[in-house]
């Protein structure tokens, strides 16, 4: 028998249905966004998700948000397939590929570590499934806006006209102050692991300079490591029992857990 208890429920289910409907694609996004990247957050997550790109096909389908909302929900695909090699093919790639060719037909220029992130998801899904030929231009696109943003990082700071490299009389430089970075959300949600090559200049004063992306690990990996060296501190190399500007190189490793 019908009672009131089941018209208010109906009525707070449509009630709710309008309340989504009214939302805005970008709205939905950051809603699904604001529920973080983990593995209880999937099943609420990827409905919001899959709303928010019929919106986007809509009203915008050039939006850079747009391919954003297909790579998160590709991501979380890729989480549940668990590479498997036919779900990688089926119901992950689809999403990056989708992504990538919205970047490239967007009015606006995108956010470019959201674009070298999906160039990352991509190529490494296309690897996995076999695609290397394809793969391999991506990657290769994805490192040269990893090395850009490294660069960019550090615009403003000094920049050293000489440096010494270890030998021959000249000390190498030892770390006194260091820090473990902090895992990028991305990395960890689908349990990247990497090394980032670094090769910077430790001054006078102990501070790391000019600091170089010399082997990549994506996922914004890189920029951690960056950002974390800038804060470590070092004893500088010498020559002739006097600090000198040093070249140094650091492995900064990566392992999700």
């Amino acid at each position: 028998m019908f009672s009131l208890r089941h018209l208010a429920f109906f009525l707070s289910a449509a009630i709710g249905l309008l309340a989504q409907e009214a939302e805005t694609p970008h709205q939905t996004l950051q809603k699904a966004k604001a529920l973080g990247l983990n593995d209880a957050a999937i099943d609420q997550a990827e409905p919001m998700l899959e709303h928010a790109i019929a919106g986007w096909q809509d009203r915008d389908p050039r939006n850079p948000e747009y391919a954003e909302t297909l790579t998160l929900l590709g991501m979380m695909h890729q989480r549940e397939s668990d590479l498997d090699i036919q779900l990688l093919r089926n119901t992950v790639e689809p999403f990056y590929k989708h992504a990538l060719n919205v970047y490239q037909h967007s009015l606006t220029d995108p956010d470019q570590a959201k674009l070298a992130l999906t160039l990352e998801l991509e190529a490494a899904v296309l690897n996995a499934i076999g695609e290397v030929e394809d793969a391999t231009p991506l990657s290769e696109s994805a490192l040269a806006v990893r090395k850009e943003r490294v660069r960019e990082m550090q615009a403003g700071a000094l920049q050293i006209q000489a440096a010494y490299k270890p030998g021959e009389g000249v000390t190498a430089p030892k770390v006194i102050q260091k820090a473990e970075p902090d895992y990028p959300d991305v990395a960890r949600f689908l349990k990247i692991n990497g090394t980032v090559s670094l090769r910077f200049v430790v001054d006078e004063n102990g501070v790391p300079q000019d600091i170089a992306l010399v082997h990549s690990a994506g996922y914004g990996l890189d920029e951690k490591a960056v950002e974390t060296l800038r804060n470590w501190r070092f004893q500088p190399g010498t020559s002739d029992n006097l600090p000198v500007a040093t070249i140094a190189t650091i492995d900064m490793i990566f392992s999700a857990r």
